[in-house]
């Protein structure tokens, strides 16, 4: 079998010039068509939700929204589909709102304060149903990720919600270094304060923020959990955005693992803003979405324009989800003009939808800005979920830029396939040479013998004067040198 090689890093480039990155195309369907019933959630947000395969066929999304009788609460509920397209929400016998059945979901042992929000769900290999979900109940000092089990996913059961998987700052128990201040001669007293001392830092270990997504990572054999960091922020550092609600931290992304959910690892940092980054850029969230058909991990980060107050999902990828790399760095799906509902902030769920030839996200939008102020020009607060599409194998590209020739060397391979094809939009040229390990063109198959390739294919099959194709040099070592203007190059199958 061939392998496909993607452009979203240079691994398998020897040289490029005239060529720069571009997201692949993005078309966008406006708000979804779904049933919209009296008793739903209002402004729902498949943020950090989870939409998963159900055993059997299907899918089923977890969201979160504000519940109408109680605007400041936030409630969790369900939607399903059988084709990813079509959504209902089904009825669960959980929580009744004026005589009639919902969608919500009301675990046993919820607690008496408060509220959840933000659902990730995973199904173990032994069949168990595993939720994580904020639990924010600040009168009482809680805001803390707590576990649900379930054995079908509807009917759920909070196992302790005193033993959280990770702690906001706001949460009472990293308040405990308080405690720690004071400490005597006495004994007892330092038995006391060493306790505390111990309790702070298994806290202070554990602290995070909300915007958490969870996986289970088949080759580790565990969870994946990817979630912020806050890196602490002065004046001195001129990183300081005084209208931000958080305006002493920066939001970075880390990643813990743990084999049952409940115990998790110290914090793996993964990506942090550098030099090529805003002077005021924080990350909000990572989203990750195993492409099985690459083996790329394609990341869904939450582009946090701080000072603007803006939110875009920016792709990055990785190919052991450790190693991160951003050669997008700005939003992938295009947030809306000024009278379009996600006009500033756009979020993204815990993963796509397969639709055979296209990828679909169903994302949270809204006009306003993070801190909740009106952009200018906005009068009235709006937010919604959308949808949009994209073509399988075109998350990036490397374009051409305009009136200038673009040219690319692939380092040397081993040719697997009878052909070559190459996934390419070309308005322009596009030619080809192969070449020997010793950059010698092979005979037949130099750049001028190139049949010019043009249009916009998923599959241009590369040829040469005499339809020549590169079956004679199949298990050979060879490298290729393309010449392109005014197109943009996805993948080559090799």
């Amino acid at each position: 079998m061939g392998r496909k090689l993607f452009f979203y890093d240079d691994t398998d480039i020897k040289t490029k010039h005239g060529l720069h990155h571009v997201c692949g195309p993005v078309k966008k369907n406006g708000v979804i068509d779904w049933p919209r019933p009296k008793w739903d959630l209002e402004r729902i947000r498949v943020f950090a939700g989870t939409i998963i395969q159900i055993p059997g066929g299907g899918l089923r999304m977890y969201y979160s929204g504000f519940t109408p009788e109680a605007k400041h609460l936030s409630g969790l509920a369900v939607a399903e589909s059988a084709d990813g397209i079509e959504w209902t929400k089904p009825l669960l016998g959980q929580v009744m709102i004026d005589g009639n059945d919902t969608n919500r979901i009301l675990p046993e042992g919820m607690p008496g304060h408060g509220f959840l929000t933000q659902p990730q769900v995973v199904v173990m290999p032994d069949g168990t149903w595993l939720m994580w979900t904020w639990w924010h109940a600040k009168d009482v000092g809680v805001v803390r990720y707590i576990c649900a089990e379930s054995k079908d996913g509807i009917k759920w059961r909070i196992t302790d919600a005193d033993k959280p998987a990770i702690l906001h700052p706001a949460d009472r128990e990293l308040g405990q270094n308080a405690m720690v201040a004071g400490l005597t001669d006495s004994f007892e007293e330092d038995r006391f304060a060493d306790l505390r001392l111990m309790q702070w830092l298994e806290a202070k270990r554990l602290r995070s923020n909300d915007a958490t997504y969870i996986y289970y990572n088949n080759k580790a054999g565990c969870l994946d959990m990817y979630s912020v960091w806050l890196l602490p922020v002065d004046e001195s550092t001129h990183r300081m955005t005084p209208h931000d609600n958080a305006p002493r931290v920066i939001r970075t992304i880390h990643k813990r693992q743990s084999s049952d959910g409940y115990i998790w690892s110290d914090p793996e940092m993964l990506i942090m803003p550098d030099e090529n980054d805003p002077l005021h850029q924080q990350f909000y969230y990572l989203a990750v979405h195993r492409d099985t058909g690459s083996s790329w991990n394609i990341g869904m980060l939450g582009n946090y324009r701080c000072w603007e107050q803006s939110m875009d999902i920016e792709l990055c990828f990785s190919r052991d989800t450790h190693q991160w790399i951003r050669p997008l760095r700005g939003g992938w799906i295009p947030r809306g003009d000024i009278g379009d509902i996600d006009h500033m902030m756009v979020h993204a769920p815990n993963s796509l939808i397969d639709l055979g030839d296209r990828w679909r996200i169903i994302y949270s939008g809204t006009n306003i800005m993070h801190n909740k102020q009106m952009p200018e020009g906005i009068e009235t607060a709006r937010s919604d979920t959308m949808t949009a599409d994209i073509p399988k194998g075109r998350f990036a590209g490397l374009s051409t830029t305009n009136r200038v020739l673009g040219t690319l060397t692939l380092k040397d391979f081993n040719l697997s396939s009878d052909i070559i094809t190459v996934d390419a939009d070309i308005q322009g040229r596009f030619q080809a040479e192969l070449r020997d390990p010793y950059n010698r063109p092979l005979p037949g198959f130099e750049l001028n013998r190139s049949i010019p390739v043009k249009g916009d294919s998923q599959c241009h099959v590369l040829r040469w004067q005499g339809e020549k194709t590169s079956d004679q040099y199949r298990y050979d070592t060879i490298c290729m040198r393309i010449e392109m203007e005014n197109g943009i190059i996805y993948s080559v199958s090799i």
